[in-house]
């Protein structure tokens, strides 16, 4: 296993492209740029899977934090849940070598990836953050208390945690920041409506449970 930090520096660089072979490109070496949650768990089971992983992010500090959380899950062998459905995105430029080689890099790292166009939110995100939103909008027209709303999805759909819990654990920035974009593309959508609620809670930065308050109060 190898794994080691760097901080980015931006920088322009041009390449040529040799003739693309007819072979599947084998990834054994994985840069991963952004230490967050996600970035430091898809270094961590790349690296937990024989791959030489370089993990990029724009200061010294992130990257501690990175490099702490992720020592501290392999020592308790601890699996990142999210990283278990990896997505390949496919754009217009992609070729079909890149998406098959990526493809196997997944399964390579012990996941089942699935594939999807270069649309906003993917596919997870793009069902799971209406779903969220449209949860803020019910409580703030009074239909219904989060706590309410919480357990119902939990008992009703079986989801491990309700809306206001799971808003609060991904952190309400998050989600304004993703609304937010997906507003300023599609102003029209109903679905990407900003949340009044939503942006005062941010405003004051009770942004879930890294703070401890968001829709709830943590100790």
């Amino acid at each position: 296993m190898a794994f080691v930090t760097r901080q980015f520096v931006r920088s322009v660089s041009s390449s040529s492209t040799a003739s693309a072979s007819a072979k599947k490109i084998i990834i054994k070496h994985v840069t991963v740029i952004g230490g967050g949650l996600m970035g430091a768990g898809i270094a961590q089971v790349a690296a937990a899977t024989g791959h030489t992983v370089m993990l990029v992010d724009q200061t010294e500090d992130i990257l501690a934090k990175s490099r702490k959380g992720i020592e501290e899950s392999l020592r308790k062998v601890a699996k990142k849940k999210f990283a278990e459905n990896p997505k390949v995105i496919k754009t217009p430029m992609t070729s079909q070598k890149t998406v098959e080689s990526l493809i196997d890099f997944s399964k390579a790292l012990g996941k089942h990836p699935v594939s999807c166009k270069d649309t906003p939110g993917f596919i997870v995100n793009r069902l799971l953050v209406p779903y969220l939103m449209e949860a803020i909008r019910l409580h703030e027209r009074g239909d219904a208390s989060k706590e309410d709303i919480d357990t119902a999805m939990k008992l009703g759909a079986g989801y491990p945690m309700g809306p206001f819990e799971l808003l609060d654990y991904v952190g309400l920035d998050t989600a304004k920041f993703i609304i937010d974009g997906w507003h300023e593309m599609d102003a029209k959508n109903p679905l990407f409506q900003p949340s009044p609620s939503l942006n005062k809670l941010v405003a004051e930065n009770k942004i879930g449970k890294k703070t401890g308050e968001g829709y709830y109060k943590y100790k």
